[in-house]
């Protein structure tokens, strides 16, 4: 019996090291390899984090342009098969149950859910959506994950830029698309979502909108869902940094107003207009349209042409001041010189004016626009030094702003010039520039002689608000004395004063400017196009001390406005006015007089047409409504509520259906509609939203501090603005 034991020891014993033995060669030596099959089996799959594209603000921090993401979400039915009968129910009632957790959480219903569940009879995966929002993603997995629900997959489908102003700066802000090409060595996919710019502002500054991908690793089970793992890797997205420009929304709506009052009044094919400071080289705005941009999708006018960079004009006789400045500059003339005007004839070609002058000085040479007198000047200063004035100014090369788009402008090389180039190029012939280089030169007549390199972005910002890059004033060189600069500012201010713009000369600013009237180029060919202008003007104010210059043109104006003075000139009033009377404004104190002979702009956006009518001609003020007839409320007004506004100023109103009060369908996660409602609505629909509200004012809400469809956590604050 004794040694039975000892055998029975013996053989466990041997049985028991024979097996460790074998567990250590299989787990430790691994003779067949094992541990490749095991990390086949679950080896991480390497899941992409998309960047949330940068959003763009304005100069006073209202938003411009963002972004909404979108995910796809599916439904593996096998897991929900394989769940229902864990939990001893039927398919259906799975099927219900998972309709009902999704259906509450994101826009789409229940019923829709299990339409896309009950497609047919296959257990396979199904994709129910792929328009959830961020949020509603959030609120379903954490659903799910209460609940301990089956089969749920999700994934990045797709990204949508809002533009939140619409049409406002449109060709400037650009617009993008999605590009799902390439192939990345990180994440081993041949598909990588990406939004890119195409044109405008998204394009020139796309490397700093777009962000950065990242990834991360995840492992599912055979029912794939994902399963905690250790060691796994990650490689956080970086979202997109934020642009805040130069632009200011509310100049950038006056001037965009104008123009396009200007294209129906004048009959043209196209208006541009650039504001800039000329101190810094900001740009305040910057516009362009055509008479069917208002017709069209936003979105087709944002892929257009940016007109003040990219379309070519001969500057006509706004580049007389110009040619004047190259010869004071080097002290060819002298102020109380007189030029014999009227009619020149030079090497055969006949250079005549509109009207016999006579002798004129300098002054009055640009004051009345002569053609002879600025030629007769332009041969003192040479070929070769005009050429290289007009250089030094920016012509003929970008202006270092490299904005998408934009055009070097036409300006012969020295060699090419020949015995006709110095006086056509005197008076703005034979040569083409863009607003954005006219705009610029003239900022160093305003400055003292200095050429600003002009800029758009003040700064940008990451997604935590932290400024990663500033731009600062940069002065590109000096062009030409401050007494030089100086003086052409005192003859362009004569334009206004008592020459060809005498119309425009306002009581409570000095206005320095220039009119222009500009032959179109054959294209192809040499001459002109019969009948065919662009009507330009220059003007910067106060005139004593600029701190804003403006061009505005128009292409093909109609006979009879294609004078500078009758069409670009006007204009250039119209915009200066509004943006004069804005309260905030500070580029000069209001004249006592101005003020008390001035009204303030009453808020009529939200009220009855017919009652709007009614306190304009209570005012005294002269209107016009654009809009469609069937139309019957304000939805927006020129100039704006509660500006100083002359009552001969000429104000549009703007009509639209009126806002319903009724219930409307709110987005989970997303920020509501509240202008046109009454404070007591306003506050009922916030608060099923959880959004707190600091209110303004009383009556019905015109303004809200967050843009509506965008995204909002719990207990966001938003500020609105009320009135009567």
């Amino acid at each position: 019996m004794h040694s039975r034991h000892k055998i029975l020891v013996f053989v466990f014993g041997f049985l028991t090291l024979l097996w460790s033995s074998y567990l250590f060669i299989l787990q430790i030596v691994d003779p067949f390899h094992f541990a490749d099959e095991r990390r086949i089996r679950y080896t991480p799959y390497k899941e992409i984090l998309i960047p949330t594209r940068g959003s763009i603000y304005d100069a006073n921090g209202n938003l411009m342009v963002s972004s909404i993401s979108f995910y796809q979400i599916d439904i593996d039915r096998k897991a929900v098969s394989l769940w229902a009968k864990e939990k001893n129910i039927s398919l259906n009632e799975a099927y219900n149950i998972l309709s009902e957790a999704i259906g509450k959480n994101c826009s789409i219903t229940p019923k829709q859910v299990l339409q896309r569940l009950t497609l047919n009879d296959k257990l396979t995966s199904v994709q129910i959506t792929n328009k959830v929002r961020e949020m509603e993603l959030e609120r379903i997995l954490a659903e799910f994950e209460k609940n301990k629900l089956p089969g749920l997959t999700y994934s990045f489908a797709s990204m949508k830029r809002i533009y939140s102003q619409e049409l406002l700066a449109a060709r400037l802000l650009g617009s993008v698309r999605a590009v799902s090409d390439g192939y990345d060595v990180e994440t081993q996919s041949r598909s990588i979502y990406q939004l890119s710019g195409i044109c405008g502002l998204e394009s020139t500054y796309n490397k700093y909108l777009a962000g950065e991908y990242g990834w991360r690793e995840v492992v599912f089970d055979a029912k794939h869902r994902r399963m905690p793992y250790p060691n796994l890797h990650e490689k956080p997205e970086k979202d997109g940094y934020n642009l805040h420009l130069t632009i200011d929304a509310n100049i950038q709506a006056v001037v965009e107003n104008a123009l396009y009052e200007g294209l129906t009044k004048y009959g043209a094919k196209n208006a541009g207009a650039v504001i800039m400071d000329p101190n810094t080289g900001r740009i305040l705005a910057m516009a362009g349209v055509s008479p069917d941009d208002k017709s069209l999708d936003p979105a087709e006018v944002r892929v257009r042409a940016n007109i003040p960079v990219s379309f070519l004009f001969e500057p006509g006789s706004t580049m007389k001041p110009l040619t004047m400045l190259a010869a004071l500059d080097r002290h060819l003339v002298r102020p109380n010189e007189y030029f014999e005007c009227g009619v020149y004839y030079v090497q055969g070609r006949k250079i005549s004016d509109t009207h016999m002058y006579g002798s004129l000085r300098p002054v009055d040479i640009i004051s009345k626009s002569s053609n002879v007198g600025i030629a007769k000047i332009a041969e003192r200063v040479g070929p070769k030094h005009l050429y290289e004035k007009l250089i030094s100014l920016g012509y003929g090369q970008k202006t270092g702003l490299n904005l998408q788009g934009e055009s070097s402008g036409m300006f012969a090389k020295l060699d090419n010039w020949d015995g006709y180039t110095l006086h056509s190029v005197s008076f703005g012939q034979g040569m083409a520039v863009t607003a954005l280089q006219h705009a610029t030169a003239f900022c160093a007549v305003a400055n003292g002689g200095k050429i600003m390199k002009p800029y758009l972005v003040d700064y940008i910002t990451d997604d935590n608000g932290n400024i990663v890059e500033r731009t600062e004033p940069e002065v590109l060189r000096q062009v030409c004395s401050k007494a030089a600069a100086d003086t052409v500012r005192s003859y362009m201010q004569a334009v206004v004063d008592r020459g060809t713009a005498t119309h425009i000369k306002a009581d409570y600013i000095t206005i320095a400017g220039k009119t222009g009237t500009a032959q179109k180029a054959a294209e192809g060919g040499r001459g002109y196009i019969n009948g065919k202008y662009t009507s330009v003007f220059v003007g910067m104010v106060p005139a004593d001390a600029p701190k804003m210059v403006m061009v505005i043109f128009y292409d093909e104006p109609s006979p009879g406005y294609h004078f500078g003075s009758m069409s670009a000139a006007p204009t250039f009033k119209k915009i200066l006015d509004d943006i004069l009377f804005m309260p905030n404004c500070n580029i000069v104190a209001f004249d006592q007089r101005l003020i008390q002979s001035s009204k303030r702009m009453p808020d009529l956006i939200g009220k009855h047409i017919k009652q709007a009518e009614a306190i304009l001609n209570q005012y005294g003020f002269s209107y016009k409504i654009e809009g469609a007839d069937s139309s019957s409320v304000v939805i927006d007004q020129f100039p704006k509520p509660n500006v100083s506004v002359d009552p001969a100023h000429p104000i549009t109103l703007k009509i639209g259906r009126g806002k319903k009060e009724a219930e409307t369908e709110l987005l989970p996660g997303v920020m509501p509609d509240l202008c046109g409602l009454t404070i007591r609505k306003a506050m009922q629909v916030a608060a099923r939203e959880n959004i707190s509200l600091k209110i303004k004012g009383s009556g019905i809400v015109r303004r809200q501090s967050i843009q509506p469809g965008s995204r909002i956590t719990n207990n966001t604050t938003c500020i609105i603005e009320a009135s009567i």
